[in-house]
């Protein structure tokens, strides 16, 4: 799709259709001109088909794409059952590493070398559906729905094979996810190894069920964004995690209020109303001193824009080139403000309702 015509009201729906031993694929989006764009093609492969047809400037995009969906659904096209594709486990055995993979040394090459090509190449050619990932003992597994497994065998092949760093890379296809034991230390008894082993198998049976690749409306086109992170690699990477740690004792893990780790007071709070969000996001916009930084502890460092701050949940830290002033996202939650100015302004906002800062 053209690049200008990626816009922040753009949605998308994407059907598919088995075809012989094949799966082929129809993407539908809005384009800023009231148009649809329709893509087709084989899956593991860039669209053979483009087409632009209008729709009335009465009807909202995403109605239109709902309206035009049911026309290929009339043709067979759907959103297939997870148990009726191919499972692509990719089993990276990595460096050991305590904590979140953001923080560690190699985790730079690995994820411009390996993830980010791999998804990319699944997106762009309707090929591949992350299902979740999991990690222990130097043991890296993520999960991909695939329709095409050739095509798709043979592009992480190739990624791997251009990757200017090396990683041990294991790549399984099959009906469901590859896995791995957990390692027990030998000095565990037998009868506690038994039990463990139990527990581990029942948690991952009930995890395969959970997971439902199209969940809700079928129908329901999705939005597209057109602010993506932008990822921030090589020296400049590393002089903002070594200045994060060095003022604010941050090293891509746990941070306040689970821990006692800044070195200044902080403020906390266990959630926000979205109003309250849209008053730091409006601060931030005047004081920031650009560029505006993410830093997840699970995907990496990115350049963001104000807009971004509060999208999606994840364990990480958003500051600014000035390191005034951070803002620390947990898992559980809650967020965590420093710095003198920041935490001034989130008091006032909260001046009538003194009882939700520093209250679990």
């Amino acid at each position: 799709m053209p690049e200008n015509l990626l816009l922040v009201n753009t949605f998308q729906l994407i059907l598919y259709k088995q075809i012989g031993q094949r799966w082929h694929y129809v993407r539908l989006s809005n384009t800023p001109d009231a148009q649809i764009l329709i893509e087709t093609g084989r899956c593991g492969q860039s669209p053979d088909s483009t087409t632009l047809q209008s729709f009335s400037t009465s009807k909202d995009p995403v109605t239109a794409l709902r309206l035009e969906a049911e026309k290929w659904a009339v043709e067979g096209y759907h959103k297939p059952h997870q148990n009726n594709l191919q499972v692509m486990t990719l089993h990276f055995q990595m460096p050991r590493w305590r904590g979140y993979p953001a923080g560690a040394p190699w985790y730079d090459d690995w994820v411009t070398g390996y993830l980010d090509p791999i998804e990319s190449m699944l997106t762009a050619t309707r090929n591949g559906i992350p299902r979740g990932n999991e990690r222990f003992s130097g043991n890296y597994l993520h999960y991909y729905a695939i329709f095409n497994s050739d095509l798709a065998l043979e592009a992480v092949e190739k990624i791997a094979a251009n990757a200017p760093v090396k990683f041990l890379l294991d790549i399984h296809i099959g009906r469901r996810e590859k896995q791995v034991q957990i390692p027990i230390d030998p000095n565990v008894p037998e009868y506690l190894r038994s039990l463990f082993r139990i527990v581990e198998k029942s948690a991952r049976t009930i995890a395969s069920e959970l997971p439902v690749l199209f969940p809700g409306d079928p129908m329901q086109p999705e939005p597209v964004s057109s602010n993506m992170f932008k990822r921030v690699l090589g020296e400049t990477a590393a002089t903002l995690r070594s200045q994060l740690k060095e003022k604010w004792n941050f090293d891509s893990s746990f941070w306040d209020p689970l821990t006692q780790s800044s070195p200044s007071e902080v403020v906390f709070l266990n959630g926000m109303a979205d109003d309250r969000k849209q008053q730091v996001t409006e601060w931030i916009q005047q004081h920031v001193h650009k560029p505006l930084y993410l830093l997840d502890c699970e995907t990496g460092l990115f350049e963001i824009n104000a807009s971004q701050i509060f999208t999606g949940a994840h364990e990480g830290m958003v500051f600014d080139a000035s390191l005034e002033w951070v803002i620390y996202f947990s898992h559980h939650y809650t967020l965590t403000f420093g710095g003198a100015a920041l935490m001034a302004a989130v008091k006032d906002m909260y001046r009538e309702e003194p009882e939700l800062l520093n209250n679990w």
